[in-house]
């Protein structure tokens, strides 16, 4: 089986998040393991390809296209020494690329050209599949941005050869919301655009055009899948979320990156076995490298996130403050983030000199050392489609802090109520007053309790949270949607919209 893997991201190149991650691990984990040979696809960002010295070969140029007023040569590009794993290929159109961000400018402002780039990404991936001589059995797409190419995909299909068609959600905050009036500007499919324009009672949107093009859905885990059913209950989003049967699966931690015994994941290399001598060792080493103030009695709260609402990200620099200021606890945060709260992070520095660092660009060695050399990662999300931070915590034995919420919620169980079997400490309210408490019972558990301490974090580094996991769910799903795809007749609806009660039928 072939697949063509759509994402944004792909770490250690082009990253800001768990996307990035995913789409490194997921692709490579199902090609090695489960005979699922992968191509990624994304963009060709220049600014970073020249930043990091990557070298690229054109593979194929594309059609003309012109998406939201703006005409491009688009060519496909081969990302070169990527080893054995699934080949890499970038959408090069640098007048859509050739920015500062992935998403956003510098003061981390989103491109207000979004939408349009997605449509032209998805008209670029599609043309790739049919042009480029390469059978795909299933296209694997990554959230909105990767709606118009299902729709495309989709419109397209006429044979049982066409591939099968998946959407992954990592999080539907994001929705690639469009003006109606730009509909006509995006080259969608003139059934999705019509479709999209007759939505009712919510804006149309990118994602609602994904959904109604694939033949299943995924997201990160069956927490988070209930939870937007619900949220989305009387939309347009909803039914076609109903007739997919959303999946959810949680997402895995790629150990061949993320293991504090491998020289250069950690400072010092630890084990179960060795874990209090590593972290300490670790936690020496990251204050020093950070100008914290020496102290390893203190409680070290680290987070490699952005700074973000749907993060709760107010909610953990307020309610770490009063621990920061008295000297109780130290934070590190690794991570871009919007105006307020980065003016919100700066404040409480200058604050609490010494006890509080922030780095607002993603650094794969300093992340190591955040996780490794942290006692606690504290995640008081209002939404967390998954999670990863919390299981790569997990791995390197540093304790987890987290809101009840989708993956959170599935991997997370409160020490309090099963001290034997807990795997951290869980935040019971979206509240600063919450989060506070909740960092208090940390600072306590370090500080009195530490045979308790050691037992947890042994604990949460023999768990099983890697992608060999999640792949094989994934894999099964896969095969089974390819040969329902395959079935007679399955073929035959060339993009037929399916009925949502949520998009007005068309006037007699």
């Amino acid at each position: 089986m072939r697949c063509l893997y759509l994402t944004q991201e792909l770490a250690p190149f082009f990253a800001e998040g768990g996307l990035g991650l995913t789409s490194r691990a997921l692709p490579a984990t199902l090609q090695r393991a489960h005979g699922l040979v992968h191509d990624v696809f994304l963009p060709y960002y220049p600014r970073l390809v020249r930043e990091q010295g990557l070298r690229t070969e054109p593979v194929l140029r594309l059609p003309e296209s012109s998406v939201g007023g703006v005409v491009t040569e688009p060519v496909v590009e081969r990302l070169l020494g990527t080893g054995d794993g699934p080949e890499v290929l970038l959408l090069r159109a640098d007048e859509w690329y050739d920015r500062e961000g992935i998403y956003r400018d510098g003061l981390y402002v989103e491109f207000p050209d979004a939408g349009d780039r997605a449509a032209f990404f998805g008209r670029g991936a599609a043309q790739w599949a049919h042009r480029s001589g390469r059978h795909y059995d299933l296209v694997h797409g990554n959230d909105w941005q990767s709606g118009a190419a299902l729709a495309h995909l989709r419109a397209q299909r006429g044979t049982k050869e066409s591939p099968a068609l998946l959407l992954n959600i990592h999080s539907a905050h994001y929705r690639g919301e469009l003006p109606p009036e730009r509909l006509p500007a995006l080259g969608l499919p003139p059934e999705y655009a019509d479709s999209l324009t007759r939505c009712t009672g919510e804006p149309p949107s990118l994602l609602l055009a994904g959904l109604l093009a694939a033949d299943a859905a995924t997201t990160g885990s069956p927490g988070y899948a209930r939870e937007l059913t619900d949220d989305l209950a009387g939309t347009a989003l909803a039914d076609a979320l109903g007739r997919l049967e959303l999946t959810g699966i949680v997402a895995g931690v790629d150990t061949r990156i993320w293991n504090p015994g491998t020289p250069g994941r950690a400072s010092h290399p630890y084990s179960p076995a060795t874990v209090e001598a590593g972290k300490r060792e670790n936690k020496r080493a990251l204050q020093r490298r950070l100008g914290l103030t020496p102290d390893p009695a203190v409680a070290l709260f680290g987070v490699c996130s952005r700074l973000v609402w749907e993060k709760g990200t107010d909610l953990l620099l307020e309610g770490l403050e009063p621990l920061v200021t008295a000297g109780r606890a130290q934070l590190v945060v690794v991570g871009p983030g919007d105006d307020v709260h980065l003016k919100a992070l700066a404040d409480l520095m200058a604050t609490a000199p010494g006890a509080v660092h922030h780095s607002p660009a993603f650094d794969q060695g300093l992340a190591w050392q955040v996780y490794a050399g942290s006692d606690f990662s504290p995640m008081p999300s209002r939404m967390e489609p998954c999670g990863l931070n919390q299981l790569i915590s997990m791995a390197y034995g540093t304790i987890p802090l987290t809101t009840p919420v989708g993956g959170l919620r599935d991997t997370v169980t409160d020490l309090t109520a099963d001290a034997s079997r807990g795997t951290g400490l869980v935040v019971p309210e979206h509240t600063a007053e919450a989060v506070r408490n909740t960092a208090e019972r940390a600072v306590r558990l370090l500080a009195d309790r530490s045979a308790e301490v050691t037992a947890l974090r042994r604990r949460l580094m023999e768990q099983d949270w890697s992608w060999e996991r999640s792949a094989r769910e994934t894999a099964a799903l896969c095969t089974e949607l390819v040969e329902a795809v395959r079935q007679p007749g399955h073929h035959t609806s060339r993009g037929t919209i399916p009925r949502t009660s949520h998009i007005r039928e068309q006037a007699p």
